[in-house]
């Protein structure tokens, strides 16, 4: 009979029950690359992008958002001046929304109304739509909207007497970076039957 050495077979032992005891390390799974979902700038259905689309996207939004907060500090400023009947000099708020051609013919306009005695009375500007204008420039703008906006509430009155009603007006705005600020550099316009038209 074949006699094993006591201490091989206590040796054999350990080493099964360290195997069996010592925690093996799980394979790493790789993590997945982040997603990034985007939406195109002129909207749209969302789709996957790269980081630096998704970032790029994310600047444009941003740019968008201030031209729309600056276009109606802007036409709140308008309101307020049509009402007091024009401005010989462009206010604070003036001078903050605004810069350049598009200024310069919005002062000239409130001086030939103050001249004229053109004020307007009840009703409001309503803005009915924003809409992106992707790709558009002109003299140096770096971001457009179009706006429909209908006046028709509002009543216009030379020297006291009424003369019309408001108007529902289409805006193609231009905005450019000055001094830092995004401000309306320029527009086209055009008269509409109504917003729905446009």
């Amino acid at each position: 009979m074949l006699h094993r050495p006591r201490r091989l077979v206590f040796t054999v032992a350990a080493l099964c029950l360290l195997a069996a005891c010592t925690p093996t390390s799980p394979t790493p799974t790789p993590s997945p690359a982040p997603s990034y979902r985007c939406t195109p700038e002129a909207g749209g259905d969302e789709f996957d992008c790269t980081q630096a689309q998704h970032d790029e996207m994310i600047a444009k939004d941003k740019l968008y958002a201030e031209a729309e907060a600056v276009y109606r500090r802007y036409l709140a400023e308008d309101m307020r001046i049509a009402r007091s009947g024009g401005v010989r000099e462009p206010t604070e708020e003036l001078l903050d929304a605004a810069s350049g051609a598009f200024l310069e013919s919005a002062i000239a306009e409130y001086r030939r109304n103050l001249k004229e005695q053109i004020t307007i009375e009840g009703g409001e500007r309503e803005v009915k739509s924003l809409t992106r204008l992707v790709g558009l420039s002109k003299g140096g703008s770096i971001v457009a909207i179009r706006s429909c906006v209908d006046a028709t509430s509002i009543r216009v009155l030379k020297s006291g007497k009424y003369v019309g009603r408001g108007l529902v007006t289409q805006d193609d705005l231009y905005f450019g970076l000055i001094d830092s600020h995004l401000k309306i550099i320029g527009a086209d316009g055009r008269e509409l039957e109504s917003c729905g038209l446009a």
